[in-house]
């Protein structure tokens, strides 16, 4: 039987403990654990544009699929942006193993907790062990699961952040100190003052153009640049890339679209082996991003469909064993 988890259904299972960012970054690890095996395929992300009469940018169609052989699954995300209201995402997830529809999901409530669950796994891998201090630039709905993540998998003691909307900083820093009270919250007056001496450096803005600079960045800090993910936006610079070492989600979806790398990388300031490989190559050891305690390593993610496709997986199962969620026919062969 296939089940349909509706928007409010997620929300009820996060809002309720029945599906933790804990689980979430158990999936995506998972997830990216096959990526690095090689028991997976990825479809990166495809983008429809849709002029529109009177509207000065066009809005989207965007599309991503892929397989993870080992979780069992296989499935597409697809959803619009540009219309207003966000983005409408939504994921049907098949069995790789009897080909059968397992669930299909709204990805809404999925997309944040995935994101900062991905950077989390991240973390894990790459930052120095005993990391306890976080420079955050952005303070959106994104940051805030940014944060949760990196709970899971790091103790974090400090948290500096900056955001150019006070509005945006004021609610953060109000919800940070209910979800954790232990930790001490700083507001900056810049991004520098965020930066400078952090063991973990988030990015996570609507910027196109660099946030932060190389300079900053302190010796064996941990960086995530999560925000951009189209051609023509980067949240950092060449310079701050060169002082870095480099993993990725997905090699051919960054080289497709990550502005971080494409901008200096037309210009000669970069090449291409400035990316050492993907995480999955971290978790399953193949690659070591982390010489020694002064190296500054680098996450750069625009997000991926094999995020949706573990995270959607683990939602199904709890789903099902919870007895939670909307049975379809039609779902197995």
């Amino acid at each position: 039987m296939t089940i349909f988890l509706s928007p409010s259904r997620i929300r009820a299972m996060h809002e309720s403990g029945a599906v933790t960012m804990a689980d979430y970054v158990a999936a995506v690890e998972a997830a990216y654990r096959d990526q690095g095996l090689g028991d997976f395929q990825i479809l990166p992300r495809q983008n429809f544009w849709v002029e529109r009469a009177g509207q000065a940018k066009p809005a989207s169609l965007k599309l991503g699929g892929g397989l993870l052989k080992n979780v069992g699954v296989m499935g597409c995300s697809m959803y619009s942006t540009g219309y207003g209201g966000g983005m409408n995402l939504w994921i049907t997830l098949y069995s790789a193993v009897h080909g059968g529809v397992e669930a299909i999901l709204h990805g809404g409530g999925i997309g944040p907790m995935k994101t900062g669950a991905t950077a989390a796994v991240a973390a894990k891998y790459m930052a120095r062990p005993e990391a306890a201090t976080l420079g955050l630039i952005g303070t959106g709905e994104q940051a805030r699961t940014q944060l949760m993540g990196l709970m899971v998998v790091r103790p974090l003691k400090t948290v500096r952040v900056f955001s150019r909307a006070a509005e945006n900083r004021d609610g953060f820093v109000a919800w940070a100190k209910s979800a954790f009270p232990g930790l001490s919250l700083q507001t900056t007056t810049g991004a520098r003052t965020a930066v400078e001496g952090a063991d973990i450096v988030v990015t996570v803005t609507n910027s196109k153009t660099p946030v932060i600079e190389a300079g900053w960045l302190a010796p064996g800090a941990h960086c995530a640049f999560i925000g951009a993910h189209y051609p023509d936006a980067r949240e950092v610079d060449g310079a701050t890339l060169r002082r870095g070492r480099v993993v990725v989600d997905d090699l051919d979806q960054a080289f497709h679209e990550k502005g971080e790398i494409l901008i200096p990388l037309k210009s000669g300031e970069i090449s291409r082996d400035i990316v050492l490989g993907d995480i999955g190559s971290v978790i399953t050891g193949k690659l070591k991003p982390r010489g020694g305690a002064s190296d500054i390593t680098m996450f750069l993610s625009g997000g991926t469909s094999l995020e949706y496709l573990g995270s959607s997986a683990m939602l199904a199962r709890k789903a099902k064993e919870a007895g939670l969620g909307q049975l379809l026919d039609g779902g197995d062969p």
